[in-house]
């Protein structure tokens, strides 16, 4: 049997890839309305894969953010919330990491920005942006 938090973490998740060095990527922008009944009781989360040194190396960063717009493309966001940034350092490239971020309703849409430094080799990994409920809502 599934737990109201694992339910959650797995119905709702939006996809964006890790770019190429120099670039960013972003998910497609989720409007207030697709989640109302959740707010603000839950956390955004996202699941950072292991890189290799060859994929981030020394001094390189990937990092992840957290939009909030008032247009569905994110554009023009009205708040960049940090979330976590991994960093290639000791020649073994940057271990797993879970990042995560409050929303602060700022715009009516939301979505995952992913930006990978100069000579980051990283490309191609997707990383889905998740909700984990972190108080009771009510039923769900």
């Amino acid at each position: 049997m599934h737990s109201h938090r694992s339910i959650l973490r797995d119905r709702y998740q939006w996809d964006a890839s890790i770019p190429a060095g120099g670039a960013s990527s972003q998910s497609a922008g989720v409007s207030d309305s697709a989640h109302s009944d959740l707010q603000p009781d839950f956390l955004l989360f996202v699941e950072a894969p292991a890189l290799s040194v060859t994929e981030l190396p020394n001094g390189q960063t990937i990092t992840y953010q957290l939009l909030e717009s008032n247009s569905s493309n994110l554009s023009s966001p009205t708040d960049t919330i940090a979330m976590g940034v991994q960093t290639g350092a000791g020649g073994v490239g940057a271990a797993a990491a879970i990042v995560a971020a409050r929303r602060t309703y700022s715009g009516k849409y939301f979505g995952l920005k992913i930006t990978a430094s100069a000579t980051a080799n990283a490309s191609g990994y997707r990383v889905p942006l998740r909700t984990a409920l972190t108080a009771s809502p009510g039923a769900l």
